[in-house]
């Protein structure tokens, strides 16, 4: 009982055709083909050579074993010509109208593959050249993935190792280390100041999380921010405050006339969100004229809004109660920061000297971190973990993304 087992061979249809520059890629992947359909050995073995026996036909015997052997010795010429016909096929198909042209005449498939190897498969100062000088122009850019192209940089590097040139793991990552995108400079200069040198992969590994991180921040800025605000109906001469020069507006004296008309009789429908009377807007009430005189006596406090798992706001200064130390809330830190070790509720000494990159390209140390309790004017605690201790900082600072990805909302309130 015969078995048909199925073989399932490589896809050359999207194979670049050999142009001289891509001899070892190209000759890798023909000679796995070639492997598998068992036809390989053309390329490495000289054509059967069988001697002829002359006989007197007098004299001679032919014997059954002596016919067995011819026959062997036929086929066996016929499976060479046969698989020589089908590697020198290959080789030439996938070959460039130049090189196709030049190699057409020959008939051995070995003869085009030693000429083949010997012109570019041997050591060639050019091709090393050309491939140091493409690793030293990489260049990572924005508006591509980040890791694709990590990828294409680890394909250089072992193109360059290819041709037996010695290069450490540092080198590789300190030369990836330069070929960042200007969006990641702040990154760079963190890495840069890590005591200890890292590798190609663990670098790699180190841009794969940043990534991964900052596609994160990106959803969950555009997806769950909110802002909510309170609008006051704006006064006509605050219209006319705001106008731009250069437009013009046609309007015909029937117009006018109307309109004045519609003013007098909506004006009794306006409804003062201040005392909730009607007849008057807000910026018109009494009540509100002495808020405000009470306000400008106290210093801004911090407005929330407040359910089951929302305290959120977007304020620029608070004041704390039981803390006599300004927190500012702000949405481009990455960490929370604090200046006062006495607020701390847990703290752990520094022991790897991380710093502190700001957003005019300064450092500051980082001397601890641990977890700070807020008390807020509503009574309840707000829990910061992980705050950094920097000393040099002049005010303590709240992260808003961080307060987004444990599930905080901030919100707005505007107040006229």
């Amino acid at each position: 009982m015969a078995i048909s087992m199925t073989r399932t061979l490589p896809d050359l249809s999207k194979m670049e055709p050999l142009d001289g520059t891509n001899f070892k890629r190209w000759s890798q992947k023909l000679l796995i083909f070639f492997e598998q359909l068992e036809v390989d050995y053309v390329l490495f073995t000289d054509p059967p050579e069988f001697t002829t026996q002359t006989t007197d036909t007098s004299t001679a015997i032919i014997t059954t074993s002596q016919t067995d052997s011819s026959r062997r010795e036929d086929e066996l010429k016929a499976k060479y010509e046969k698989d020589n016909r089908t590697v020198r096929g290959h080789l030439l198909n996938y070959m460039t109208n130049t090189l196709f042209d030049l190699f057409v005449n020959h008939k051995s498939a070995r003869m085009i593959w030693n000429t083949l190897e010997s012109r570019y498969g041997g050591d060639d100062a050019g091709r090393k050249k050309y491939v140091v000088g493409k690793w030293l122009q990489f260049q990572i850019v924005d508006g591509k993935s980040i890791m694709d192209q990590v990828h294409e940089y680890e394909n250089i590097v072992a193109d360059v190792l290819n041709e037996d040139m010695k290069m450490c793991e540092i080198l590789q990552a300190n030369v990836l280390l330069k070929k960042f995108p200007p969006s990641w400079n702040d990154y760079r200069n963190y890495l840069k100041h890590k005591k200890r040198d890292l590798t190609l992969q663990e670098l790699i590994s180190h841009m794969r999380t940043e990534e991964a991180n900052r596609l994160k921040d990106k959803e969950i800025s555009n997806s769950s921010f909110s802002i909510k605000a309170n609008l006051v109906e704006p006064s006509d001469s605050s219209k006319d405050r705001f106008q731009r020069k250069g437009q013009k507006f046609k309007k015909n004296v029937q117009q006018k006339s109307h309109k004045g008309n519609d003013r007098k009789i909506q004006k009794n429908k306006y409804q003062c969100y201040c005392c909730g009377k009607t007849g008057h807007k807000a910026y018109q009430c009494y009540q509100r004229k002495d808020q405000q005189k009470t306000n400008q006596k106290q210093n801004p406090q911090l407005n929330l809004a407040e359910t089951k798992e929302i305290i959120a706001t977007v304020v620029v200064e608070a004041n704390l109660v039981e803390n006599k130390v300004d927190w500012i809330l702000d949405t481009g830190a990455s960490k929370h920061f604090c200046a006062n070790k006495e607020l701390f509720h847990e703290f752990y000494e520094a022991s790897d000297g991380e710093c502190v990159f700001m957003g005019n390209s300064a450092t500051a140390g980082v001397m601890g971190k641990g977890k700070v309790l807020l008390k807020l004017t509503s009574g309840k605690i707000l829990a910061l973990l992980d705050v950094l201790y920097v000393p040099s900082l002049r005010r303590n600072l709240i992260s808003g993304s961080l307060l987004n990805k444990v599930g905080l909302k901030i919100v707005l309130n505007l107040i006229r």
